[in-house]
């Protein structure tokens, strides 16, 4: 298995390249983050319907002010929609992206709240919307989404203001223009620097954790990793039946005298690729050690065990290495026997092993 760094790039969204790695992060966050969104989605509709206190006061006595009322109940009613169906949706990104869309509904019904109380009070409408702003970037979403919800409240207040609000004052909009632009200029910036740490520090953790768990030359699982899935296997029986499959690579030791160690190493990593392209999702592949594999056979009895072990074996014999020609490998399976530890296990697939090199060779024993 490849694993480069690369898959941890960032595009200039502030979003992993790599489609895995970005739905990776996205479950990693649900866990994290979600709760906060829908406390924050909630708060968000109790707070714009607080405003109608705001609307009595200066347009209370205006026949449209229980329109005004049923508005702003609407709005809450979106708001606790979202915040429930937030915890619903299966993909976080979706989550996130009913946010953006919640966030913009709110603002939609704010603007025609303004439309409707034919509202003069210029100065809150400009301090409102500077808060569905922050809104925007504050509510845990992905950068990307903040910014275009930032964007679309910008530009659907300008296109308001000129359409229904214009005093005929064009230096007071170029500077309400300017302020809400340097907001959201400076929310975009204040998020893009917590939001990129944020996933270099998942990247860092997710390398670190690889790198615990995998052979450094072939790129499979190490023997440390294996023996700790095999534990959790035996443990709570998951799997059952499952079969090992232990194997040697034939006369290794003539190839590293004659070709070096490092044909040696391009044997290995070979032999690894081609194992990788012939075992199933659910299997577990790793280097026990040498020249010596590992592979657990997922809820596979030992007949089974033995068919995909043959074709192993032949997927082996005909690759030819460059340099080197045909090589063998001499495999050893067993299927676990309820209650036999780690060792007694991987003890009786090593000695079929043996029983196959004594045999003569390229061959299985189970």
């Amino acid at each position: 298995m490849e694993y480069k760094h690369e898959r941890f790039i960032l595009n200039k969204w502030c979003q992993f390249r790599d489609q895995e790695v970005e739905s990776d992060f996205m479950e990693y966050d649900k866990e994290s983050s979600l709760n906060t969104v829908r406390v924050f989605v909630l708060l968000m509709g109790f707070i714009f319907a607080l405003f109608i206190i705001s609307d009595y006061f200066f347009y209370g006595h205006k026949d449209a002010f229980p329109a005004a009322l049923g508005l702003r109940g609407l709005a809450l009613l979106i708001s606790v929609g979202a915040s429930f169906l937030a915890g619903k949706i299966k993909r976080y990104g979706y989550t996130l992206v009913l946010v953006s869309l919640t966030q913009l509904a709110v603002f939609a019904i704010y603007l025609l709240n303004l439309y409707i109380l034919h509202g003069t009070q210029t100065d809150l409408q400009f301090m409102s919307v500077i808060l569905f702003i922050l809104a925007a970037f504050l509510i845990p979403n992905k950068w990307k989404n903040c910014l275009v919800t930032g964007c679309i409240i910008l530009v659907a207040y300008i296109s308001f203001y000129l359409k229904f609000i214009n005093t005929g004052e064009p230096m007071i909009l170029i500077q309400r223009g300017i302020y809400l632009g340097i907001s959201l200029v400076c929310c975009a910036i204040f998020i893009f620097g917590r939001e990129k740490p944020r996933r270099k520090q998942y990247a860092a953790e997710k390398i670190l954790e690889y790198i615990s768990i995998t052979d450094r030359l072939t790129g499979i699982n190490n023997r440390g990793h294996f023996e700790h899935v095999l534990g959790t296997w035996i443990k709570n029986m998951r799997h059952n039946p499952f079969s090992l499959l232990l194997f040697d690579i034939d006369d290794f030791k003539k190839v590293n005298d004659r070709f070096g160690h490092t044909t040696g190493d391009e044997v290995l990593v070979k032999i690894s690729e081609i194992i990788s392209a012939h075992i199933r999702d659910e299997d577990i592949f790793a280097r026990w050690g040498g020249e010596e594999f590992v592979v657990l056979f997922s809820t596979t009895g030992i007949e089974k065990a033995t068919e995909l072990a043959e074709r192993l074996r032949k997927a082996v014999e005909t690759n030819l290495h460059a340099n080197v020609g045909k090589v063998t490998i001499s495999i050893g399976i067993t299927e676990y026997r309820q209650g036999e530890t780690i060792t007694d296990f991987v003890n009786r697939a090593d000695e079929k092993m043996y029983d196959a090199k004594r045999a003569g060779k390229n061959r299985v024993m189970a």
